[in-house]
Parts: C-alpha cells; structure tokens; sequence
C-alpha cells in the first residue's frame, strides 16, 4: 500500500502516528455521523395546496316552443334562430349544480341600453325573476320566459325615439348567488338578444362556473440527498480505513533513522552506487551526521556515494580518506560487527572450524582441498560475513 512504501509517510506515522490515527478516526466517526444524518433527517419544504375543492356551475337552457306545428312544419326544434310568429315566447331555464344542501338564488333580467360611440345614455332593466332554490340531487332549478313579440314592440317604439341619435342594443343577465355552507359567492353570465321584425337570437350561451376552495400550507418532506450521503460515507470508511492502517504500521516500533535514511537515498539516488567496502579500505575515518552530507562531499568532491548494503553503510573513498554514515553506529560498529568468537584455548583455523588435537581424529587422514580450490570463500570479507 501507497502508505506503508512511501518513507515520508513513514516518518509522518513515526513521528505523529498517534495524533495521526486518532485525527483521521474522528474525522471518520463524524463523516459517517454526517451520513446518517443526512439520511435520517431528509429536507423538507413548506408548499401550498387546495384543499376542500366545490365546484358550482350554472347555465341558462334556452328554448322556444312552436305554437303551431302543422303551420310551422319542419322548422328546427333546437335551432339558434327562432322566429316571432313560430315561437313568440321564448324560455329560459337557470341550471345551478352545486353540492346538495346549497342554497342557490337566481335572478334574470333584460337590459336595454342606448349608446352612441360606445358610449351609454341610456339605459332600462326589467327584472324577468328572482327565485331562492336549494340543491337536491346535485341541481337546483328554475324557469323564466320572455314575450318576444312585447319586448319587440318595446324596442322598436325606442329605436324610433332614438332615431339618429344612437343605437340600441338588448341583453339577458343571469345571475346566481350561492352559499355551499363552507363557500358564498356569485356567478355571472350574459348574452346579447339579437331581435328583428321576424326572427331572434342569442349571440353566446348562458354559463359561468366557480370552483372555490381553501389554501393550506402544508410541510413535504423530500427525498434525501443521497449522493452526499454516499461521499460522506465513503469518505468515512477511507479515513476509518486509513486510521486502522496507521495503526496497523505500529508506530512505536518504527526506525525514524531508518526511514530517514531511505528519504534521503532516494532524494539522492542519482549520486548513489551500490556496491562492497572493504574494511580495511582507507586510513582515516570521518563519521558525518546524515546522508545528506556524504552527499555533499561526494559533490565538492566529484566522487560516488557507494552504499555497502551488508553493513548498511555509506562512504564517499577519496584518497585515504573515509567519508562514511551509518545508523549503526562508527566505522568499527559498522564494518567490524562483534562477532561470536571461541573460547581464547580453543585453537582456531581461518576456515571457521576448531583445530582437532594432536593425536588426531580420522578427519586428519583425509586429503587437504587443494589451494586453488574454487569451492571456499571468495574473499576476506565474505569470509568474515559467512560466519556472523
């Protein structure tokens, strides 16, 4: 793992991995607190809605019944245009729906005004019903009727009054006021009469309709972010994890030298060789305090940095001269490791075994390797080395 190689890292756990493990658990601790909350307590919102929705429609039917049919044979039953002598009574029927209990109250009227450039100077209203009517069964109904044939002798005795001076124009107003209990208001509708010698006609239809209601403010609660809730968690579970692994590295047993060491060849590898140092190598011996200044003097002195991995040691060679550090210890501690040595009356030969005493053993009877054997040891050093 990236954090177990990279010395820096190392160090930073050596020297703060304490501090380090329990920053990154709490940081973890409160970014999964912070998940849980963002899950558990979802935004919410204030909103509007309409609630105890009625609706209240009227209409105005029209119709005309023909008085005599067999005169009046083949005409429309449900025409637009009836005419005067067919049908000189023209009906009207307000048509209120509503819920049942409402009280309903519907008042029809002709209106005759006189204008002249839109403007009006005069002005009649004759009042054709007024009748309070309760909803059953979703309806409340009345009836109203106009004598065409009087309502054109009246307008044709105006519009000779009026002659040159304007013109005149009549309409029928229906009006309802209802009250739902929970609801009062009033619809309103009107359509212009259109009247001639010998026909008449209505220009639109008679409705208006209401759908009164109550606005409350209600509170949603909306779905959970669920993306922060997942970043958070994952970020959690890796400073968890990170935390587990800082401690998992065993911070207390951590070489800081040894890891310096590493920062430092690998800041320098470009300047360091490795290689074998003999120990007798050089006749002084210059112990600096880093790497960095064995370095330096290989710089100064245009030489290699030779790293002896077996002793962990690394010198800079220029003349007799030694410039050497090692975590170890000095030059003796480094290149002469104590070595487990016999007893000063064993007799002791250079290949590492006892001499036998004299006398002999059967060991003695046995042809001596030739010198120029290749099967011992290459050199002092390795010789040395084989028996530590």
């Amino acid at each position: 793992m990236p954090l177990i190689d990279d010395p820096r890292a190392k160090l930073l756990i050596a020297n703060h991995g304490r501090r380090v493990m329990i920053a990154l658990a709490v940081a973890g601790l409160l970014a999964l607190i912070v998940a849980a909350g963002i899950a558990l307590t979802p935004p919410t919102t204030m909103a509007t809605e309409q609630t105890d929705r009625q609706t209240i429609e009227t209409t105005g039917a029209v119709s005309a019944d023909v008085v005599d049919e067999e005169e009046w044979d083949g005409i429309s039953d449900d025409g637009s245009t009836y005419l005067i002598d067919a049908s000189p009574v023209v009906d009207i029927e307000p048509r209120t729906t509503a819920p049942d209990g409402t009280e309903v109250t519907h008042r029809a009227t002709v209106q005759i005004e006189g204008s002249r450039d839109g403007d009006v100077f005069w002005y009649e209203e004759k009042v054709l019903a007024k009748e309070a009517v309760t909803v059953e069964d979703g309806e409340a109904t009345s009836s109203v009727s106009i004598d065409v044939v009087d309502l054109q002798q009246d307008l044709a005795d105006l519009q000779q009054r009026l002659a040159g001076v304007g013109s005149v124009q009549t309409s029928v107003h229906l009006q309802t006021e209802y009250d739902t209990g929970r609801y009062q208001g009033d619809l309103s509708t009107s359509s212009n009469l259109i009247v001639t010698d010998r026909a008449y006609w209505f220009e639109s239809d008679l409705s208006d309709s209401a759908s009164p209601d109550t606005t409350v403010t209600v509170e949603r609660t909306e779905s959970p972010n669920w993306l922060a809730v997942s970043l958070s968690g994952l970020v959690g579970l890796l400073l968890l994890t990170g935390a587990g692994t800082v401690r998992a590295a065993d911070p207390e047993s951590m070489d800081i030298d040894a890891i310096k060491q590493e920062i430092h060849r690998r800041r320098y590898a470009d300047w360091i060789s490795t290689g074998s140092i003999p120990m007798w190598v050089g006749n002084n011996y210059i112990e600096l305090d880093t790497l960095e200044d064995v370095v330096d003097v290989a710089i100064d002195t245009k030489e290699r940095v030779v790293h002896d991995r077996r002793r962990d040691l690394f010198a800079v060679i220029t003349g007799n001269v030694v410039y050497y550090y090692s975590k170890i210890g000095n030059w003796d501690e480094g290149a002469w490791p104590s070595m487990d040595l016999p007893e000063p009356d064993e007799s002791v030969n250079v290949g590492g075994g006892t001499m036998d005493p004299p006398g002999g053993s059967p060991r003695d009877e046995e042809p001596e390797e030739s010198e120029d054997s290749d099967d011992g040891p290459g050199n002092w050093d390795e010789d040395v080395w084989q028996d530590l």
